[in-house]
């Protein structure tokens, strides 16, 4: 009998002792995720928060915070090593690289989805399309009222973005051709504004305005403004950057790539971020869905293949 008892006292210190352990290990903190941070272009701002939430749910080793500022901060930051990727709505520059290198950063381009910078202006407007002179005229201050284009009566009021931008710099390089022969500036009565969001709202509110945004924003407009077909010259036909087809084979004259940049191959954590932002049911159904376009199949891979 004392035996039983012996080996029931046992059984029982064996349980509570499991049941211990079972306590302790489901109680224990998970695994902390490496952190990825990523700075620059507002174009590409939410498209790439909204990749970051999703990618922060699926991942069980990883976690990103995204920030704007800016494609040349976050290209800035990139030279600094005070990020791990730049987002950015342009190219780097030769001087961007020939930077990077002076301070050890080996630049590794990735293009992750398509934009059509969007042309906007009032819903009031009865404007329907420019040619790409006549908007360099137009935000050099050559042109000041819209009758000089086909338009009302009416005062041409200039949105842009400020100088640390990819947009304002695409513009500058494709529309104004700056520093090219012929070439102008941006009139200095252009309303500088932080963000897409912000050129968006100026327009809606100002019946003599103009602005550029991401095509993204553009569709977020709605009835609110109006987006300009866009001319290459005045033989060219117009094409809006509404029409996928037209942005995709480059018909419509202000399309461009939206990119990221790491410091040599990425790896690990950031490797696994990319991935992400590359992926088909991803980062490319994610740019669909916040109003870019996904990569072509081709570009895609080729993007893909960098990862190795």
């Amino acid at each position: 009998m004392q035996k039983k008892i012996i080996f029931a006292a046992v059984a029982v210190v064996v349980v509570i002792i499991i049941a211990g352990l079972a306590v302790a290990l489901s109680s224990s903190p998970a695994k902390e995720k490496t952190k990825v941070t990523e700075i620059g272009s507002d174009t590409m701002l939410e498209l790439m928060q909204m990749c970051a939430e999703d990618f922060n749910d699926e991942s069980s080793t990883a976690s990103v915070s995204i920030t704007g500022g800016g494609s040349g901060v976050g290209i800035t930051k990139l030279i600094e090593g005070s990020t791990d990727v730049a987002q950015a709505s342009r190219a780097m520059t030769d001087a961007e690289k020939q930077n990077a290198s002076a301070h050890g950063i080996d630049p590794v381009e990735f293009k992750v989805a398509i934009d059509g910078i969007a042309i906007i202006t009032n819903k009031d407007n009865s404007v329907t399309s420019l040619t790409l002179d006549q908007l360099a005229n137009i935000y050099n201050g050559t042109y000041t009222n819209w009758n000089q284009v086909g338009g009302p009566d009416l005062e041409i009021v200039l949105y842009g973005r400020q100088p640390t931008s990819g947009t304002y710099q695409y513009f500058e390089e494709v529309v104004l051709k700056k520093g090219k022969t012929g070439g102008s500036e941006y009139s200095a009565t252009m309303k500088q504004q932080t963000g897409n969001q912000q050129i968006l709202s100026q327009v809606e509110q100002d019946a003599g305005a103009i602005g550029y945004v991401g095509v993204g924003y553009a569709k977020q407009g709605g009835s609110n403004i109006h987006v300009l077909d866009v001319q290459k010259d005045s033989g060219s036909a117009a094409y809006s950057p509404l029409d996928e087809a037209a942005v995709l084979n480059q018909s419509y004259a202000l399309s461009r790539y939206m990119y990221l940049y790491t410091d040599g191959a990425p790896t690990g954590a950031v490797k696994e971020w990319v991935e992400f932002v590359l992926s088909s049911s991803g980062g490319q159904q994610i740019a669909i869905d916040a109003g870019f376009y996904a990569l072509s199949s081709s570009v895609q891979q080729e993007m893909l293949n960098k990862l190795g």
